[in-house]
């Protein structure tokens, strides 16, 4: 038996397709005709007939009533769960498949950071590979310690930011979506993230460190960047 979608239900799906159109929706910043007119092509197709564009407009409307309950995070409703930023630079990534040496070379490299006050390391282990983030100056290092393991990948000239978080930052549903979400819309691509209980570090270039740290402070202040 064919199950028929409705037009509520195909709006629905485009919608949540867009980013950041729900939000804008919510706030009343979206015009509805002309969000209509934008997925009316794609709503046609999926139910095989032509559709008016009154009907779709009305069904946006009925979707944006619908959302009235969700959860609506704002800037002022995260900044208060932030502590101290910090920004480090000269930062590079290097990835390895797993290994039974990897973590022996690995327990190599933490020796030779500890020599160096200056230097920074942090590791993540994947199922199929293990990620350093570690600071340029360690590079001679770790070229030497792994040079029989099978290297994946790498990227330099990288900086980090982190951001120290209240313990309560676990009872915050939606947190790191809205964190994603702000650094997404300034157009700013993330190379690593690193989360701890208490502390969320973004990797980003060089050239974006400025701009995420803007993002990250405006939140912190409670103002919508």
């Amino acid at each position: 038996m064919l199950c028929m979608r409705t037009i509520a239900e195909v709006v629905e799906f485009e919608v949540k397709k867009l980013p950041f159109v729900e939000e804008a929706m919510q706030d009343g910043l979206i015009n509805l005709s002309s969000l209509a007119r934008l997925i009316k092509p794609s709503i046609e197709e999926a139910l095989m007939k032509e559709v008016n564009e009154g009907a779709i407009v009305m069904a946006l409307k009925r979707y944006t009533k619908s959302m009235s309950g969700a959860v609506m995070l704002k800037a002022e409703d995260i900044g208060r769960y932030f502590g101290e930023i910090f920004v480090r630079s000269g930062l590079m990534t290097c990835s390895y498949a797993n290994s039974h040496t990897l973590i022996e070379n690995q327990t190599k490299l933490l020796h030779e950071v500890d020599k160096n006050v200056d230097a920074y390391c942090s590791f993540k282990q994947g199922m199929f590979e293990y990620t350093f983030i570690l600071s340029q100056n360690l590079k001679e290092q770790v070229d030497e310690l792994f040079r029989n393991e099978k290297y994946i990948s790498g990227i330099t000239n990288l900086c980090s930011v982190t951001v120290k978080l209240k313990s309560s930052n676990v009872e915050v549903m939606g947190l790191y979506y809205y964190l994603f979400k702000m650094i997404a819309w300034r157009g700013i691509n993330i190379i690593e993230v690193v989360s701890t209980a208490n502390e969320f570090t973004i990797v980003v270039d060089q050239e974006n460190i400025n701009e995420s740290f803007s993002v990250l402070m405006n939140i912190k202040e409670g103002v919508t960047a």
